[in-house]
């Protein structure tokens, strides 16, 4: 923007250079003249015309030894500030510097916190006591998962979608999932699934901090994703008819 801006001082110079070329064309076509009337006199004896013609020779070796002086005083003056310190402190150059601050570059993957267990079953496998054990999340890893979905705010968010599914990812079990599980029914949810967090995933704000999993700022037009570990209830009197899977929220970024 700035690239375009010519310095003043080299526009003094350039006229300067006009202004002196057309004087010493002039002066020369004078001395041309001059010299001339110079020799007319001394040819054919006219004294008057040799006189002339003298001074005028003189008069030309003056001016040029003038406009030489003023060339060189004009270029001296307008290079390298020599006479800035003769001017007034709001009159001096100024140095004009732009500083560029590069922007912050929007994140463009999503990053995510996940249990060390979270879809390691390979196949369906009886729903007992050990497969829970096999496959739950520990309390720490939960634990962590909540406290970044509080972080972000994503908690006070309502959900789009809601999911479930089995342990290897399959078909739908359980009950009818439904979006409102998330916030407006959460307490119901807890209390009938006992849901762990076994994976959150979202997209960090590179506004905010960096493109990894510590920023817990959600950048807006990625969704927040919830997978919980929980227990699908069949019939909650008979122990033998739970079963263990996934329920899975999409929760879009306010």
């Amino acid at each position: 923007m700035l690239e375009d801006i010519a310095p003043p001082l080299t526009q003094l110079n350039t006229v300067a250079a006009w202004f002196l070329g057309s004087a010493i064309a002039l002066a020369v076509v004078g001395a041309v003249c001059l010299l001339l009337t110079w020799l007319a006199g001394k040819t054919f004896s006219m004294q008057d015309w040799v006189k002339k013609g003298q001074l005028g020779v003189a008069m030309f070796f003056l001016g040029a030894i003038l406009l030489g002086s003023i060339g060189g005083g004009v270029q001296w003056s307008s290079t390298n500030s020599r006479t800035e310190g003769l001017l007034p402190e709001a009159a001096k150059q100024k140095t004009i510097r732009v500083d560029r601050k590069a922007p912050h570059s929007k994140c463009t993957s999503t990053v995510s916190i996940s249990s060390k267990k979270h879809l390691k079953a390979k196949k369906e496998q009886p729903m007992d006591e050990n497969t829970k054990k096999k496959y739950m999340p520990s309390e720490a890893e939960a634990g962590k998962m909540g406290r970044a979905i509080r972080e972000m705010g994503a908690d006070k968010w309502p959900a789009e979608k809601a999911w479930t599914k089995s342990l290897v990812w399959g078909s739908n079990l359980g009950d009818m999932p439904s979006k409102d599980d998330w916030l407006k029914d959460r307490d119901k949810y807890f209390e009938a699934h006992g849901p762990m967090y076994s994976r959150i995933q979202w997209q960090p704000d590179g506004k905010k901090g960096n493109c990894d999993n510590t920023n817990f700022h959600a950048a807006k037009g990625a969704p927040v994703e919830v997978i919980f570990w929980e227990t699908f209830v069949g019939d909650p009197k008979a122990a033998d008819d739970q079963q263990y899977g996934y329920r899975m929220f999409r929760i879009p970024v306010k």
